[in-house]
């Protein structure tokens, strides 16, 4: 499994991502696609950037895929990008939870060990 880093954000980094998410998702309601509505956003932190760009294809995956029921294809038509790049990132997204659904089960059943051994 890839490893993935978690960012925790400063203050001023939290307003900038809000800003910037709203920002991405407004131009995707009005019909840009996502790389269209990623070049609208100005951030100097090209890491924060690249952090919000993939929270950003994330919570936009989650929404048209597990919400709507919309195909991962028909969701890369949607935002003009590849199946690879929408493949890639709902990958992340289903580690993402297993890794935190491992970290919340740790905390809560100290004592249990964690798979079907």
């Amino acid at each position: 499994m890839e490893e993935f880093s978690y960012k925790s954000y400063t203050e001023e980094e939290n307003r900038i991502y809000y800003e910037a998410m709203n920002r991405i998702m407004e131009g995707l309601r009005s019909g840009l696609s996502f790389n269209e509505s990623c070049s609208g956003v100005s951030i100097d932190n090209e890491e924060l950037r690249q952090y919000i760009e993939d929270d950003a294809l994330k919570i936009v995956i989650a929404e048209m895929h597990f919400v709507q029921g919309t195909s991962l294809e028909e969701i890369g038509n949607t935002l003009q990008l590849s199946v690879e790049i929408i493949n890639k990132a709902h990958e992340e997204m289903l580690q993402d939870i297993e890794i935190t659904s491992s970290e919340i089960f740790r905390l809560e059943n100290p004592d249990k060990p964690i798979g079907n051994a």
